[in-house]
């Protein structure tokens, strides 16, 4: 789908609700997903693994709730046998609801139904992922900046949600390159947005104009992952949806990267495009050195917090 199409999408298809699923059986969705047939089954564990889908319309919610519009013949069997098997949900409007589907991964152990040995990624395989369309809300302050301070306006657009990826909002900063007061805490890269959730969970993104620099912003999220940083989100201003399709198949083909997430903003930033939905910093669990930068970060985010 074409990104110059989004905009009109948003305004002829869909209304975003304020409320999403209040509950989601998890153990509902285990069993669902065990009874989708073999080649459903390895697409849909695939996209909710690695955070993106293939192939049709969607918005995501802050909270990862999933709602298709329209989707292509070749996803068309695995709609179907979401919902058959009690995976996704038909709403008021006819469309296609999958609940928190985005933070499954997070939340649940998937790995009795989805086996990694069938969610390898080629590296010689191009993917096209499907925008994930995320309408924001009106923001809390008076914006001025001019659209060329692309983080601060981004910073401004997320202190108006609510919740965000991972938790409520509580902390919003710019051009962050340390934290703690009395022994700081050194980041590799400058963070352009951090943000802060309720439950301590810690968001890095990297805003980068594609149309002014030659990078592309992969090495930030490499120091992001190795500083402990528990989401990493790369941010590009819109281009073309080629040049976003080669930066989302670098970040999805280099495993010290993947977990990284990637979301587009057009020009008037009244909406974010999601290709891939960041994942928890998996090296943090697998690296001792990352796990104590991630405590020491964790602590002073705590002293900050409670400092207020």
């Amino acid at each position: 789908m074409s990104f110059d199409k989004v905009g009109k999408l948003i305004k002829e298809d869909y209304e975003l609700s304020s409320h999403d699923h209040e509950n989601n059986d998890l153990l509902k969705v285990i069993g669902g997903i065990s009874k989708l047939n073999e080649a459903n089954r390895a697409m849909f564990c695939r996209w909710v693994k690695y955070g993106f889908i293939e192939g049709s319309k969607a918005f995501v919610s802050p909270v990862g709730t999933i709602t298709l519009t329209d989707w292509s013949s070749e996803v068309d069997p695995l709609i179907h046998d979401l919902i058959n098997n009690g995976i996704a949900t038909l709403n008021d409007r006819g469309y296609v609801e999958i609940p928190y589907m985005m933070r499954w991964s997070e939340i649940t152990d998937l790995s009795p139904v989805c086996v990694d040995d069938s969610l390898g990624i080629d590296p010689s395989e191009t993917i096209y992922p499907s925008p994930m369309i995320m309408k924001v809300p009106p923001s809390k302050e008076l914006i001025e900046d001019s659209y060329d301070d692309l983080s601060r306006s981004l910073a401004n657009t997320i202190k108006g949600f609510d919740f965000y990826i991972d938790g409520e909002v509580v902390h919003v900063g710019l051009n962050v390159r340390s934290i703690g007061f009395v022994n700081p805490v050194l980041f590799r890269s400058p963070i352009d947005v951090l943000v802060i959730t309720d439950n301590r969970s810690i968001i890095a993104h990297k805003v980068i104009d594609p149309s002014r620099t030659v990078h592309r912003g992969l090495s930030s999220m490499e120091h992001y992952l190795l500083d402990g940083i528990d989401y990493a989100v790369l941010v590009h201003k819109y281009t073309y949806y080629e040049d976003h399709v080669e930066t989302f198949n670098k970040i999805i083909s280099r495993q010290y990267i993947r977990d990284s997430g990637f979301v587009i903003v057009p020009y008037e930033l009244d909406y974010m495009i999601f290709l891939k939905w960041p994942r928890y910093n998996s090296i943090v669990t697998k690296s001792q050195g990352v796990a104590s930068k991630r405590a020491l970060i964790g602590g002073a985010i705590s002293f900050m917090l409670n400092a207020r």
